[in-house]
């Protein structure tokens, strides 16, 4: 099986670039990046009661550009794929925004198991990719779940204005 292949161990997959850091000024880092993000917080910045309950301040800068519900496939390497398409022209401006002020870049993913068994798979050739931008990779693994149950969904992937 490659890693581009649909993977049936995976029910739902999707992936994060994220810049963070208390210094990160969102709007700034996408007139830099000459790309939309997804979702994006300054430090400080009031989120509104969402999913937890209660209001919150956002912690530090947060910008991010998510594959979730834009990419429909079981295959984590076909969505890292799809980010690193869109990141690779700005990788100078990543650069320079992750090596001044503490900025920290990376790539989060999230991994809900259909089965209990098997893992995504990254190529070397995309791991390389990630490493020029300067980024770690994370992956959160959920599930199996039950028919019954709902999975999670999580907190450090979702839209920070709706936790």
């Amino acid at each position: 099986m490659s890693s581009l292949d649909e993977n049936p161990n995976c029910e739902k997959t999707f992936a994060s670039f994220r810049l963070l850091g208390d210094k990160l000024d969102p709007d700034a880092a996408t007139l830099v990046l000459t790309l939309e993000p997804t979702h994006a917080l300054a430090k400080g910045q009031s989120i509104p009661a969402g999913r937890i309950g209660k209001a919150r301040v956002q912690p530090t800068g947060y910008w991010s550009l998510s594959t979730a519900d834009v990419v429909a496939s079981t295959s984590l390497e076909r969505h890292l794929l799809y980010l690193l398409d869109a990141l690779e022209p700005s990788t100078a401006a990543i650069h320079a925004l992750s090596d001044s002020d503490d900025i920290k870049a990376d790539f989060f993913c999230y991994w809900l198991s259909a089965t209990g068994n098997g893992g995504p798979e990254v190529s070397p050739e995309t791991l390389g990719r990630i490493a020029s931008l300067g980024a770690s990779l994370g992956i959160d693994f959920y599930g199996p779940y039950d028919d019954d149950a709902e999975p999670a969904q999580p907190a450090s992937t979702a839209d920070p204005e709706q936790d």
